[in-house]
């Protein structure tokens, strides 16, 4: 962690709004992108990323040592992400997302070529429906530690767990998607 974040944890302790604001800033879109991949769908990120934040704020002046700032903020963030996936056992995506304003269907203009944007698109879609099928703690050490890069000493603190642990539901993990996305890869 930053020597400046840590700071930064130290002034929020001390009720300073706009150091916890400089910590957001920092954090957002780690967060963010921990909590779209381990739900699979943007609103339901961007929700996750504010309660974790509130729930941070509200929590911090119980953290003892700064330094662990980022683990702690990351295992608030997987722990609400593996919450919500129980509490909606069905993972549908928001309808919300195909109107705009005006209720009519959103189109987004296309800048590179349709057909690579398709290919994008579903070669994206599948590979997220597949950590999607993942357990929970599959998904959140492949998310860690590969869209994240987080190194497996970080990763064993925030999920709590041994060293080997967490490089055997990584192996596990691994050898799930390879066998889910094969279809895919080979053709």
């Amino acid at each position: 962690m930053k020597p400046l974040d840590v700071d930064l944890v130290k002034r929020t302790q001390n009720g300073d709004i706009r150091a916890f604001e400089k910590l957001f800033l920092s954090y957002q879109k780690r967060v963010y992108n921990l909590a779209f991949r381990m739900s699979g769908n943007e609103a339901d990120a961007a929700d996750l990323t504010q309660e974790t934040f509130i729930h941070a704020y509200q929590s911090i002046a119980r953290i003892k040592n700064a330094e662990a700032f980022s683990t702690w903020l990351f295992r608030i963030a997987a722990n609400l992400c593996k919450n919500h996936r129980k509490a909606a056992k069905l993972n549908c995506d928001s309808l919300e997302n195909l109107f705009d304003e005006n209720g009519e269907v959103a189109i987004e203009a296309m800048a590179e070529n349709p057909e690579i944007a398709v290919e994008r698109d579903e070669r994206d879609s599948l590979i997220q429906e597949a950590l999607n099928a993942l357990s929970d703690e599959h998904r959140a050490v492949v998310v860690l530690h590969h869209l994240e890069g987080m190194p497996l000493a970080e990763i064993t603190k925030l999920l709590n767990c041994r060293v080997g642990t967490v490089k055997s539901r990584l192996a596990r993990a691994r050898e799930e998607l390879k066998r889910k996305l094969r279809s895919y890869v080979e053709s």
